[in-house]
Order: structure tokens, then C-alpha cells, then sequence
């Protein structure tokens, strides 16, 4: 774990089935040995990015992250299935971006992402009250993903990206288990 002055980064995040753990350089061929499966990018406003000049700029553009970049591994088969990355703290709206998350086709429709998140939502309601998504406008499967644990839009666009807001606040009223997650660090009132 290392500090930033606002908000812990730790190496790993855990759950019972999955480890999210902070990639460097040397995992790039790692990644993108799943990355280059273009059923993952089809949605995505960059659809090209299975090829492996763009993948690699995604890549580099994570471990540059003042945050890093997660790779995100199955336990049960000991294998990584995807990324994820925390970006774009805000100190003013006491806020992080949780994003460019992307996991294997096997994995979709499961409650993968819902796990993921609530790992990541657990540990940064620690540090901040909002956390933000930002999506491709046309990226359904995504969209309906982060509608899947609570967050609602933010901000509309015609073309580009949405923004989906999560509070700490509305975690009260949804049934997600990142709520235990904050427990083990945080004191939050319940009514």
C-alpha cells in the first residue's frame, strides 16, 4: 500500500473469488494475450482496441495512472480475466472515477462485475462520498452493468461519453454488499 495524501492505493484488492491486483510493465503481453479478443471493444467508442498498437497506449496510459492499473484474476482458475482501474480524483467534489474496466466474454452476464465493483465502490467510500463512471454513449452492456449496482446518470451526451453517479449516501437505500465492505473501516449511520 502506498499513500497519496487523499486516498490509499493498495496492491490488492480481494474477495473469495476474485484478486484485483496492480499490473506493471512487465504484465503488458499478460493482459493483452486477452485484451486482443475484439468481441470485447465491439461497443466501445475505440472498437480498435484489440489491436496491439492501440492496446498498448491503453496500457501505458493505466500504469501511468496515478492510481495503476488492476488486473483482475479468476481464483478459482488462477487466471487474469480483465482490468480495471480507479482515475481522476477530485478533491473538490470529494469524488474517483472507477473505469475502463474490461473482463472476457465468459464473463459477462455474471455476477463478476458486480463483484469487482463492489470491492472497488468498498474501498474508495472509504476515502471519497461520490464515485463516477464514465461510459461510451452506444456501450449498452456496460451502461446497464453500473445500472445493475445503483448508479444513475449523471450527465447525458448525444455522442461520446455518459457519466453514471454513485453517492455514499444512496447506499442506504440499494442492496449491495459493498456496504459490509465500508463497515470494516468506515462507521456509517443506519436508519
Amino acid at each position: 500500500m502506498f499513500r497519496l495524501g487523499y486516498m490509499d492505493i493498495k496492491n490488492q484488492l480481494e474477495n473469495k473469488n476474485f484478486i484485483l491486483k496492480l499490473l506493471n510493465n512487465n504484465n503488458f503481453d499478460l493482459l493483452y494475450n486477452i485484451g486482443k479478443n475484439e468481441k470485447i471493444w465491439e461497443q466501445h467508442p475505440e472498437n480498435d482496441r484489440w489491436k496491439k498498437e492501440k492496446f498498448k497506449i491503453f496500457f501505458n496510459n493505466g500504469i501511468k495512472n496515478i492510481f495503476g492499473l488492476y488486473g483482475i484474476y479468476d481464483k478459482s482458475k488462477n487466471t487474469i480475466i480483465g482490468s480495471t482501474r480507479y482515475y481522476s480524483y477530485s478533491k473538490k467534489n470529494n469524488s474517483i472515477k472507477i473505469g475502463f474496466t474490461f473482463l472476457t466474454p465468459e464473463y459477462w452476464g455474471t455476477d463478476t462485475n458486480l463483484q469487482i465493483k463492489t470491492l472497488m465502490l468498498g474501498y474508495a467510500f472509504n476515502y471519497v462520498e461520490n464515485i463516477y463512471f464514465e461510459i461510451g454513449k452506444s456501450n449498452i452492456r456496460s451502461r446497464k452493468a453500473i445500472e445493475k449496482i445503483g448508479a444513475a446518470l449523471h450527465l447525458d451526451a448525444d455522442i461520446g461519453n455518459v457519466l453514471y453517479i454513485l453517492r455514499f449516501e444512496d447506499l442506504k437505500v440499494i442492496k449491495l454488499r459493498v456496504i459490509d465492505e465500508i463497515k470494516k473501516n468506515r462507521s456509517m449511520e443506519t436508519s
